[in-house]
């Protein structure tokens, strides 16, 4: 078995959904149990920008009693890319959410998908029971019409040169720092290495246009920020921006992790989400 093979084997097989409206198909996941825990909503994972539905194994791992959907952004596994920015991504997602969920849903977006998960919330507030945003930001604010970053199109410029393998490692080992364990390390290169072009560049102008300030106020579901104590992705000023918009959302440093706290210290970030489920949800 390989390193990574272990994360993977809990993985249900893809599926996808085709919006009878725009005629967009949007894969995505979902493990639904033969006795559900009814007092739970189904719960909905956002992957990040080095990631794919795939990034979510541990978590359909541990939440084995509710729904568990992981969904692909524009691009990335088998989803077809869409226009219109991070707004028309989330009225794609919140159509495959409404086909496979019964009222209320719980979204936990990781940084890109945080990002899409702010939207979602202030967009499609009746498919969101809460919001778990975590090490993400609020979103890039530049100027309609500006060209993407130079980091963005390095990327695209890696990945049109560089084999599964070589890009996967190279975009795992930028997002942590310090020694990880070589299984996780091997996990998010295999996920980041099936990342194709077109993803890359709508997720980067999705995220590069975005500011989500107008957007906070709007959200009406309860909200929880989760910060990777060792996060060398989403910079200090970034994290306190959105805090500061959310002023009323529940915070939790996971400690020892850095920007992928989903699988690095999975048993914690499982912990977390079930905390804050327990707060908001009771009664």
């Amino acid at each position: 078995m390989s390193e990574n093979q272990y994360f993977m084997d809990f993985l249900p097989r893809l599926s996808s959904f085709r919006n009878e409206t725009s005629g967009t198909i949007t894969s995505y996941r979902i493990n639904q149990p033969q006795i559900e825990n009814t007092e739970r909503p189904a719960l909905v994972f956002l992957h990040g920008f080095n990631g794919s539905s795939k990034s979510w194994a541990c978590q359909f791992a541990h939440f084995t009693s509710q729904t568990v959907i992981a969904i692909d952004a524009p691009g990335f596994g088998e989803s077809q890319v869409v226009d219109g920015g991070m707004v028309a991504i989330a009225d794609e997602v919140a159509a495959v959410i409404a086909s496979l969920v019964t009222g209320k849903a719980v979204i936990i977006g990781h940084s890109m998908g945080g990002m899409l998960a702010q939207v979602l919330g202030a967009t499609h507030p009746d498919i969101c029971e809460a919001i778990i945003l975590s090490c993400t930001h609020k979103g890039r604010a530049q100027p309609a019409g500006s060209p993407l970053g130079a980091a963005v199109l390095e990327r695209i410029q890696q990945r049109e040169v560089m084999d599964d393998a070589s890009y996967g490692a190279l975009r795992a080992g930028k997002m942590l720092s310090g020694r990880i364990d070589p299984q996780i390390m091997a996990f998010l290169a295999a996920v980041a290495g099936e990342i194709r072009v077109e993803g890359i560049r709508c997720g980067g102008f999705a995220m590069h246009y975005l500011d989500t300030s107008a957007f906070l106020d709007k959200i009406t579901a309860p909200v929880a920020i989760f910060t990777g104590a060792d996060d060398i992705v989403v910079k200090p000023d970034a994290a306190a921006a959105l805090k500061a918009g959310l002023p009323q959302a529940h915070h939790a440093l996971l400690a020892g992790v850095g920007h992928a706290p989903y699988c690095e210290d999975a048993a914690s970030f499982n912990a977390a989400i079930e905390a804050f489920l327990d707060a908001v949800l009771a009664g």
